[in-house]
Protein backbone atom coordinates (compact mmCIF):
# COMPACT_ATOMS: atom_id res chain seq x y z
CA UNK A 1 0.00 0.00 0.00
CA UNK A 2 2.88 2.42 0.82
CA UNK A 3 4.21 2.32 -2.92
CA UNK A 4 1.25 2.55 -4.20
CA UNK A 5 0.96 5.84 -2.46
CA UNK A 6 4.15 6.59 -3.23
CA UNK A 7 3.22 6.17 -6.79
CA UNK A 8 -0.42 8.29 -6.41
CA UNK A 9 1.93 11.02 -4.89
CA UNK A 10 4.50 11.22 -7.80
CA UNK A 11 1.76 11.65 -10.11
CA UNK A 12 0.00 14.21 -8.36
CA UNK A 13 3.48 16.20 -8.12
CA UNK A 14 3.10 19.22 -10.92
CA UNK A 15 6.71 18.57 -11.40
CA UNK A 16 6.89 15.55 -12.61
CA UNK A 17 5.63 13.55 -15.62
CA UNK A 18 4.44 9.96 -16.03
CA UNK A 19 7.08 8.82 -17.97
CA UNK A 20 9.82 10.20 -15.53
CA UNK A 21 7.55 8.75 -12.36
CA UNK A 22 7.29 5.30 -13.51
CA UNK A 23 10.89 5.98 -14.69
CA UNK A 24 12.03 6.64 -10.72
CA UNK A 25 9.38 4.13 -9.14
CA UNK A 26 10.93 1.34 -11.53
CA UNK A 27 14.23 1.74 -11.13
CA UNK A 28 14.05 1.98 -7.21
CA UNK A 29 11.63 -1.03 -7.24
CA UNK A 30 14.63 -2.98 -9.59
CA UNK A 31 17.39 -1.97 -7.42
CA UNK A 32 15.83 -3.55 -4.67
CA UNK A 33 15.27 -6.55 -6.10
CA UNK A 34 17.06 -9.72 -5.73
CA UNK A 35 17.65 -9.57 -9.25
CA UNK A 36 18.87 -6.10 -9.34
CA UNK A 37 21.18 -6.81 -7.10
CA UNK A 38 22.58 -9.66 -8.11
CA UNK A 39 22.81 -7.64 -11.76
CA UNK A 40 24.38 -4.88 -10.30
CA UNK A 41 27.11 -7.06 -7.86
CA UNK A 42 27.87 -8.96 -11.44
CA UNK A 43 28.78 -5.91 -13.40
CA UNK A 44 30.55 -3.60 -11.01
CA UNK A 45 32.51 -6.53 -9.63
CA UNK A 46 36.86 -6.64 -9.95
CA UNK A 47 36.65 -8.81 -12.24
CA UNK A 48 34.05 -8.09 -14.84
CA UNK A 49 35.87 -4.19 -14.98
CA UNK A 50 39.76 -5.98 -15.17
CA UNK A 51 37.91 -7.63 -18.22
CA UNK A 52 35.91 -4.08 -19.51
CA UNK A 53 39.43 -2.31 -19.24
CA UNK A 54 41.33 -4.79 -21.28
CA UNK A 55 38.47 -4.66 -24.10
CA UNK A 56 38.31 -0.65 -23.96
CA UNK A 57 42.10 -0.70 -24.19
CA UNK A 58 42.14 -2.77 -26.91
CA UNK A 59 39.00 -0.88 -29.00
CA UNK A 60 41.65 2.08 -29.31
CA UNK A 61 38.97 4.38 -27.97
CA UNK A 62 39.04 7.92 -27.64
CA UNK A 63 39.73 8.49 -23.64
CA UNK A 64 36.87 10.50 -23.38
CA UNK A 65 35.03 7.28 -24.36
CA UNK A 66 36.81 4.80 -22.06
CA UNK A 67 36.37 7.09 -19.41
CA UNK A 68 32.43 7.54 -19.75
CA UNK A 69 32.07 3.53 -20.22
CA UNK A 70 34.05 3.18 -16.75
CA UNK A 71 31.48 5.32 -15.31
CA UNK A 72 28.11 3.64 -16.74
CA UNK A 73 29.79 0.48 -15.67
CA UNK A 74 30.89 1.28 -11.67
CA UNK A 75 33.98 3.18 -11.96
CA UNK A 76 37.18 2.25 -11.14
CA UNK A 77 38.89 -1.25 -9.91
CA UNK A 78 38.24 -1.14 -6.54
CA UNK A 79 37.04 2.60 -6.75
CA UNK A 80 40.33 3.51 -6.15
CA UNK A 81 41.52 7.15 -7.26
CA UNK A 82 42.87 7.55 -10.83
CA UNK A 83 46.39 8.99 -10.54
CA UNK A 84 47.63 8.97 -13.66
CA UNK A 85 46.61 10.46 -16.75
CA UNK A 86 47.82 9.47 -21.14
CA UNK A 87 50.85 11.27 -21.78
CA UNK A 88 48.54 13.83 -24.22
CA UNK A 89 45.91 14.74 -21.30
CA UNK A 90 49.14 15.59 -19.23
CA UNK A 91 50.13 18.29 -21.70
CA UNK A 92 46.42 19.04 -22.24
CA UNK A 93 46.68 20.05 -18.81
CA UNK A 94 49.66 22.10 -18.48
CA UNK A 95 48.93 23.67 -21.55
CA UNK A 96 45.66 25.29 -20.13
CA UNK A 97 47.36 26.02 -16.76
CA UNK A 98 50.34 28.03 -18.69
CA UNK A 99 47.33 30.14 -20.93
CA UNK A 100 45.37 32.94 -19.60
CA UNK A 101 41.57 33.13 -20.75
CA UNK A 102 41.68 35.14 -23.97
CA UNK A 103 38.99 35.55 -27.00
CA UNK A 104 40.33 32.49 -28.98
CA UNK A 105 41.22 30.24 -26.09
CA UNK A 106 37.87 31.62 -23.42
CA UNK A 107 37.70 28.25 -21.64
CA UNK A 108 41.50 27.57 -20.61
CA UNK A 109 43.46 29.00 -17.67
CA UNK A 110 41.83 30.10 -14.44
CA UNK A 111 38.65 32.03 -14.70
CA UNK A 112 38.39 33.18 -11.41
CA UNK A 113 41.99 34.37 -11.01
CA UNK A 114 41.78 37.38 -12.34
CA UNK A 115 39.99 40.97 -10.99
CA UNK A 116 38.18 41.41 -14.16
CA UNK A 117 36.69 39.11 -17.13
CA UNK A 118 39.42 38.24 -19.59
CA UNK A 119 37.03 37.10 -22.99
CA UNK A 120 33.56 36.52 -23.52
CA UNK A 121 31.16 39.04 -23.83
CA UNK A 122 30.95 40.29 -20.62
CA UNK A 123 34.88 40.99 -20.81
CA UNK A 124 36.61 43.92 -19.12
CA UNK A 125 33.81 43.87 -16.52
CA UNK A 126 34.46 42.99 -12.80
CA UNK A 127 34.90 39.13 -11.96
CA UNK A 128 31.83 38.29 -9.92
CA UNK A 129 34.13 34.90 -9.14
CA UNK A 130 37.23 37.04 -8.46
CA UNK A 131 39.92 34.72 -5.88
CA UNK A 132 43.11 35.77 -6.50
CA UNK A 133 43.93 32.09 -4.68
CA UNK A 134 41.54 29.97 -6.88
CA UNK A 135 42.98 26.78 -8.15
CA UNK A 136 39.98 25.76 -10.64
CA UNK A 137 41.55 25.45 -14.15
CA UNK A 138 39.40 25.33 -17.17
CA UNK A 139 40.47 22.24 -20.10
CA UNK A 140 37.70 23.43 -22.71
CA UNK A 141 40.13 24.40 -25.16
CA UNK A 142 42.08 21.34 -25.35
CA UNK A 143 41.70 18.15 -26.95
CA UNK A 144 38.34 16.91 -26.73
CA UNK A 145 39.68 13.45 -24.98
CA UNK A 146 40.83 15.80 -22.53
CA UNK A 147 38.20 18.23 -22.21
CA UNK A 148 35.56 15.56 -22.02
CA UNK A 149 37.10 14.12 -19.87
CA UNK A 150 37.76 16.48 -17.05
CA UNK A 151 36.17 19.46 -18.10
CA UNK A 152 36.94 21.39 -14.79
CA UNK A 153 39.05 20.67 -12.46
CA UNK A 154 41.22 21.78 -9.24
CA UNK A 155 45.00 22.27 -10.08
CA UNK A 156 46.74 22.93 -7.08
CA UNK A 157 50.44 23.79 -6.33
CA UNK A 158 52.50 21.58 -4.12
CA UNK A 159 55.58 22.93 -2.08
CA UNK A 160 57.92 20.80 -4.22
CA UNK A 161 56.90 23.66 -7.31
CA UNK A 162 54.61 21.14 -8.24
CA UNK A 163 50.79 20.51 -8.99
CA UNK A 164 48.12 17.45 -8.12
CA UNK A 165 45.08 17.33 -9.96
CA UNK A 166 41.72 16.48 -8.71
CA UNK A 167 38.25 16.26 -9.89
CA UNK A 168 35.15 13.79 -9.91
CA UNK A 169 34.15 12.48 -12.65
CA UNK A 170 30.22 12.39 -12.68
CA UNK A 171 27.26 13.69 -14.25
CA UNK A 172 25.93 17.09 -13.21
CA UNK A 173 21.78 17.59 -12.92
CA UNK A 174 20.40 19.73 -15.48
CA UNK A 175 19.07 22.43 -12.81
CA UNK A 176 23.09 22.89 -11.75
CA UNK A 177 23.93 23.74 -15.15
CA UNK A 178 21.09 26.29 -15.47
CA UNK A 179 19.23 23.87 -17.18
CA UNK A 180 15.73 22.98 -17.46
CA UNK A 181 15.20 19.69 -15.27
CA UNK A 182 15.77 16.24 -17.05
CA UNK A 183 13.64 13.98 -18.33
CA UNK A 184 14.98 10.66 -18.49
CA UNK A 185 14.20 8.51 -21.70
CA UNK A 186 13.40 11.95 -24.06
CA UNK A 187 15.62 14.22 -22.93
CA UNK A 188 19.65 15.24 -22.74
CA UNK A 189 21.61 15.81 -20.07
CA UNK A 190 23.39 19.10 -20.50
CA UNK A 191 26.55 17.60 -19.13
CA UNK A 192 26.67 15.05 -21.60
CA UNK A 193 25.47 17.52 -24.70
CA UNK A 194 28.52 16.45 -26.89
CA UNK A 195 27.02 13.17 -27.04
CA UNK A 196 23.37 13.71 -27.46
CA UNK A 197 20.81 11.53 -27.33
CA UNK A 198 23.24 8.20 -27.11
CA UNK A 199 24.58 9.10 -24.57
CA UNK A 200 21.68 10.25 -22.29
CA UNK A 201 20.08 6.92 -22.86
CA UNK A 202 22.90 5.05 -22.15
CA UNK A 203 23.36 7.10 -19.06
CA UNK A 204 19.23 6.63 -18.18
CA UNK A 205 19.85 2.58 -18.47
CA UNK A 206 22.85 3.04 -16.17
CA UNK A 207 21.14 5.06 -13.38
CA UNK A 208 17.80 2.78 -13.55
CA UNK A 209 19.96 -0.43 -12.92
CA UNK A 210 22.03 1.55 -10.55
CA UNK A 211 25.24 0.78 -11.83
CA UNK A 212 26.69 4.21 -12.16
CA UNK A 213 29.74 5.08 -10.75
CA UNK A 214 31.76 8.08 -9.43
CA UNK A 215 35.34 8.56 -9.95
CA UNK A 216 37.67 10.71 -8.42
CA UNK A 217 40.84 11.87 -10.13
CA UNK A 218 44.33 12.65 -8.05
CA UNK A 219 47.29 13.06 -10.26
CA UNK A 220 50.39 14.34 -9.46
CA UNK A 221 52.47 16.68 -11.60
CA UNK A 222 56.15 17.04 -11.23
CA UNK A 223 57.93 20.31 -11.43
CA UNK A 224 60.09 19.15 -14.26
CA UNK A 225 57.03 18.81 -16.45
CA UNK A 226 56.79 22.77 -16.42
Amino acid sequence: MGDFQDLLNRFNNKDRDLITTLYEKGGDMFRDSVPGKIVKGVVTSDLVKKGRNKLLDMSGAPEHYKQFVKYLSGGTIGNKDITELPANARKDVIQAHLQKPTDTYPFSGYPDKDEFILAGKTKGQPNPSYDPNSTLLQTYDTSPETAYSLGNVQFKPNKDGGYTLTDIYDVDSNVSMGSAPYKPLRGTKADLQEGGQLASRLYDISKFFGLTGDMKYNVKFDPSEF
